[in-house]
């Protein structure tokens, strides 16, 4: 088999892969990285066997990878598990960034409190009181958005 065909093999093999996966720059990347892939392990097993076959050889690399299915399932899988822990990593940093906020604006509100009544409104008290009402309105807030 010449060079051309072969060619031919792996880009067919390649254009079923494209038609399954969805067009963006990571499929790109992802075909750009099979193709580097099928050649080196191709030509690794043309060096080695010389003689052999090389048709079976690169239908023998092709079955090794899987089917253009099989190929286009995991990178699915690989594709939503990295958006899963990206969001999640993003989930906690609202969450620190949000508690973190409302902390501090909580412990300001009360000093100021306590300040402007010249001790009138205890620090401690404020604080407490002014943390129920946040904890309150994340709890509401979280109810709203699940109803909606």
């Amino acid at each position: 088999m010449r060079n051309d065909e072969i060619n031919r093999v792996i880009e067919d093999y390649l254009k079923k892969i494209r038609k399954i996966l969805p067009d963006s720059f990571e499929t790109e990347d992802l075909l750009e990285d099979l193709r580097v892939h099928i050649n080196d392990s191709y030509n690794d097993k043309v060096q080695k066997n010389p003689d052999e076959d090389k048709q079976s050889m690169v239908r023998e690399v092709l079955e090794a990878l899987g089917t253009p299915e099989e190929i286009a399932e995991e990178y699915g899988k690989e594709e939503v598990d990295e958006e899963e822990r990206k969001s999640n990593i993003d989930r906690w940093i609202y969450y620190t960034m949000r508690l973190t906020l409302v902390v501090l604006v909580v412990v300001l509100a009360s000093w100021v409190a306590s300040v402007l009544t010249e001790g009138a409104v205890d620090f401690i008290l404020a604080v407490v009181v002014l943390l129920a009402f946040a904890v309150l309105e994340w709890l509401v807030r979280t109810q709203q958005t699940k109803d909606a």
